[in-house]
């Protein structure tokens, strides 16, 4: 069985701290979520890998001083500098030669609701450590790119129509309730190219979005979705889907983006595998936070 994870319940977050410029943008921020959601407890982590510097650093410390009592310094600097929020806050050092593996670790010994990770623009990766957090996390993932605003007036939930897709509207729900923001849902669709030259291009559109119409009427009843929730339908003609959500979010001026970590599995599925991979490793400049229903069997 699964447990939903409301947004305005107490909650507690992880936020993984990396040493560089980054840190003071997601302290920030988080400090921002203190007043935005009902936070009760949050842990800032370092993890230190030790095949990249224990050989080459160790023989240079003084007697006594550690990597690890070097790092904790760090970490205590930058929060004592940029959290300004009065939620109570543990730093937690570690050492492991996998991050993903680790972080999996304290967030399930912990207790972790929300895992908030920074999303660097300017020093974009493969956004490797991303996608194995999502698939091995018990939690959501929150990414904050460099750009993130502290808002919360908006809120876009791209949606398949699928189970997975609908609990992300439980979650905004939860988010806007304290800021009194705005949901809009996204759904991007295609009608193939090639068809053109032989059907009428404006009938099509008008019939699938009559269909569409009907399928979120389905959609809010089945799911308990508010009525007053409005339902967007984009073709996104030569455009990938990520590249129509992107596209979207950036015009709207949205705050965040709230989508699931899995969708359905039909061929007209939003929320594959590969879209999720690309949304997690695009330079989008909002946060973008990744849901996921949670067992409830999990230890206390």
């Amino acid at each position: 069985m699964t447990q939903k994870i409301k947004l305005d319940n107490e909650l507690t977050l992880m936020v993984a701290l990396d040493l560089t410029e980054m840190d003071a943008i997601l302290l920030s921020y988080v400090s921002f979520l203190c007043k935005v959601w009902n936070i009760k407890q949050l842990y800032f982590t370092h993890n230190i890998k030790q095949y990249k510097i224990y050989d080459l650093y160790d023989e240079f410390l003084e007697e006594g001083i550690t990597i690890e009592d070097i790092v904790d310094r760090g970490i205590q600097k930058s929060v004592d500098k940029h959290y300004t929020a009065e939620v109570p806050h543990t730093v937690i050092i570690t050492t492991d030669d996998y991050t993903e593996s680790i972080l999996t670790h304290l967030a399930k010994k912990y207790h972790v609701d929300i895992m908030v990770t920074g999303k660097k623009d300017e020093l974009q990766g493969t956004g490797a450590l991303s996608q194995k957090l999502v698939r091995m996390l018990d939690s959501h993932v929150l990414l904050v790119p460099e750009e993130a605003k502290h808002n919360m007036g908006n809120v876009l939930v791209p949606t398949d129509f699928s189970l997975a897709s609908a609990r992300c509207f439980d979650v905004a729900d939860s988010l806007v309730a304290r800021s009194g923001g705005n949901i809009e849902a996204l759904h991007v669709y295609n009608i193939p190219s090639f068809f053109f030259p032989y059907i009428n291009t404006k009938k099509a559109i008008d019939k699938t979005e009559k269909h569409l119409r009907e399928k979120v009427k389905q959609f809010r009843t089945k799911h308990k979705i508010a009525d007053s929730i409005p339902f967007r339908y984009i073709d996104r003609e030569d455009m990938s889907v990520v590249d129509a959500i992107e596209a979207h979010a950036e015009k709207g001026a949205f705050d965040i983006i709230v989508i699931s970590a899995r969708g359905g599995s039909n061929i007209t599925a939003l929320f594959v595998g590969s879209i999720t991979n690309d949304l997690l490793i695009r330079n989008i400049h909002m946060p973008l936070l990744i849901t996921r229903s949670r067992s409830t069997s999990r230890a206390k």
